[in-house]
């Protein structure tokens, strides 16, 4: 049970990224801009669940998934210019866009998932 309030903690936050359309403002496509939060946040906790179970630190893992954040955001924004440049023709451009942006929301769940852990854990040190 212990394991489940960090996840819980992390999809209370998304689910406020989520109201706020928070990706929308950050340059997701309108269309799918909520979409990407409701299929990345789901998968980002069950990966950083699933982690805890390894003797990797929790501030080890956050950091991770900080970069990994970090690196599909910044696909998700070159696809978008790509496929911006191609008129919307570059339809590989255009899926980057998308999945990078599902991927930055997995990372970033991952990510609050993994220091909600790490405070949990400092809190009964």
């Amino acid at each position: 049970m212990r394991h489940f309030i960090p996840a819980i903690f992390a999809l209370l936050v998304m689910a406020i990224i989520w109201f706020l359309d928070l990706p929308k403002f950050y340059g997701a496509h309108p269309w799918w801009s909520m979409k990407v939060v409701l299929i990345g946040a789901p998968i980002g906790v069950v990966v950083a669940l699933g982690l805890a179970m390894t003797p990797l630190k929790p501030l080890l893992r956050m950091v991770g998934f900080a970069i990994l954040t970090g690196i599909a955001l910044y696909v998700a924004h070159a696809g978008k210019t790509q496929f911006a440049a191609s008129y919307a023709e570059d339809a590989l451009a255009g899926q980057m866009w998308y999945f990078g942006w599902i991927a930055g929301m997995a990372a970033l769940a991952a990510m609050l998932t993994s220091l909600f852990q790490g405070i949990i854990a400092g809190i009964r040190a």
